[in-house]
């Protein structure tokens, strides 16, 4: 018969009682887990404090949110704007013109706010114009059309967020 080797020992099931073998599997699990944080923090795959901690999200959080509203009531507004072209209807044009500006300019001005960019601030300041003028030429628009009147609305939050940003 074979011996065991001396640091090996072995305790029947039926010896254990309810607590000490969750006891046990508690103290496996520990140190399985602790096992793998030190294997991952060694091959640089550590989720740190830093990994909790982002910043540069929630920085302008204010702004991220206005700029993707902004782009989504022009994005309604221009679908608007098609409309009425399709019914020979060119009463909207100057609107839609300056909504199609300002789409690119404030789906950037989201991005780059949200990445808590170096060139934020430059890109804000380019922005607020093509803002008001895509706030005006909705605001000729908002008594009839609720979607040239939410867009205006849009671009007037964006305008001061981005002027709260510079200030």
């Amino acid at each position: 018969m074979a011996q065991k080797p001396p640091c090996e020992t072995s305790i029947p099931a039926s010896a254990l009682g309810r607590r000490e073998l969750l006891a046990a599997a508690g103290a496996a699990a520990l140190l399985t887990g602790a096992g793998r944080a030190f294997a991952a923090e060694q091959e640089g795959h550590s989720h740190g404090k830093q990994y909790f901690d982002a910043k540069a999200a929630k920085a302008h959080a204010a702004l991220v949110a206005a700029s993707n509203e902004c782009v989504a009531k022009g994005q309604i507004c221009i679908s608007h704007c098609l409309e009425t072209f399709r019914l020979d209807d060119t009463t909207m044009a100057e609107c839609a013109s300056a909504v199609q500006e300002m789409l690119p300019v404030c789906t950037a001005l989201g991005y780059l706010a949200a990445y808590d960019s170096r060139h934020l601030k430059d890109l804000a300041r380019a922005c607020i114009p093509v803002c008001e003028t895509c706030e005006k030429e909705c605001r000729v628009h908002e008594e009839h059309q609720i979607e040239c009147k939410d867009c205006a609305d849009a671009c007037a939050t964006v305008i001061r967020e981005a002027k709260k940003l510079l200030a």
